[in-house]
């Protein structure tokens, strides 16, 4: 983030002063007089509430489900100590009932946790309970989510208007006939590094294991030359997901549900992550997955000199709301 406003915030006759030491905060001053400080890539575009609900997968279902949108079927559910503190029901054994009730698959989830950090699918009961102590590990609150059909897309909305837009792809490899998953993905690993991407592939990840055993597959395994294979159930970019921009052909429809999502949590400044079977098509069937109060517009579609305008011309555009203020 500092080095996209060392480069931008000149455009606005903008003044950027970083903490020195590490280099990630910072405070903006612009040529209107006003200021305004960052953290990476957090800015002070949304209230801390609306900021703090967005972060938290289930309050988010809840506000969004009030407000008349599709969201998925979940339920929270806690670590022992917790749920005894709170006089629940709701341990471990609650959550394998309703995912029954549910009907496999189903995801497992961090309630406030990003970047699909500790996100699971679970196909059974034994992959449930794998999933749930990997995350009350860390966490003492989780939810378990009905697994719905779709496409994964991502709407960026600033005040209300799209500034960008694009489905995201889980982590695959394409076998050659030859060479093992492994090898594949050092290979794709390798076309990252090149590329200037700095996401590092999750090779001992205990999901991708899990979705190979799915498939009666190792990482020793050769995969067929053309064959796709899928390594994760998530998208997210920080676990080698890839992107394909739709900004241009996004539907006015989908547009309109992305802007009112963001407005229903109170949001300047969202990503909104949609399943549908097509987001360049009229809307139709849908579910919000979550929303993002800071999302990053750093994401792979491009890369290079054409990738770094690209983001540049994004982030312009959250600077000149900055400048804005508030309303």
């Amino acid at each position: 983030m500092p080095a996209v406003l060392a480069r931008i915030a000149p455009r606005v006759g903008a003044e950027v002063i970083l903490e020195p030491e590490f280099g990630i905060v910072g405070l903006v001053r612009f040529a209107n007089g006003r200021k305004s400080y960052f953290w990476h890539n957090k800015f002070n575009l949304n209230t801390v509430s609306s900021a703090r609900i967005a972060q938290d997968k289930g309050y988010t279902a809840h506000f969004l489900a009030l407000h008349g949108f599709r969201v998925p079927r979940s339920r929270s559910f806690f670590r022992e100590a917790f749920r005894q503190a709170l006089q629940s029901n709701r341990g471990a054994d609650a959550a394998l009932a309703y995912a029954e009730s549910l009907g496999w698959p189903v995801y497992v989830k961090p309630c406030r946790r990003s970047q699909g950090d500790g996100v699971s699918m679970a196909a059974d009961p034994a992959e449930l309970a794998e999933a749930i102590t990997r995350v009350l590990a860390r966490d003492r609150m989780l939810i378990v989510q009905e697994a719905c059909p779709g496409r994964d897309y991502r709407v960026v909305t600033l005040d209300g208007e799209v500034i960008n837009a694009y489905e995201r792809v889980p982590l695959e490899i394409v076998g050659d006939g030859r060479s093992t998953v492994a090898d594949r993905l050092q290979a794709l690993q390798a076309t990252f590094d090149a590329s200037g991407r700095d996401t590092q592939i999750p090779v001992e990840d205990a999901r991708i294991h899990t979705r190979l055993r799915r498939e009666g597959l190792t990482m020793a395994s050769v995969v067929a030359d053309g064959a796709r294979l899928r390594l994760l159930d998530i998208a997210n970019l920080s676990c080698g997901g890839t992107t394909v921009d739709i900004t241009d052909r996004l539907h006015p429809s989908v547009a309109t549900l992305a802007a009112g999502v963001a407005a229903a949590l109170d949001l300047r400044f969202a990503g909104i992550d949609i399943l549908m079977p097509d987001a360049t098509a009229p809307l139709d069937a849908y579910v919000v997955l979550e929303v993002n109060s800071a999302p990053g517009l750093d994401h792979y579609g491009t890369v290079g000199l054409e990738h770094e305008a690209f983001v540049d011309e994004l982030y312009l555009k959250v600077l000149r709301a900055v400048e804005r203020g508030p309303g």
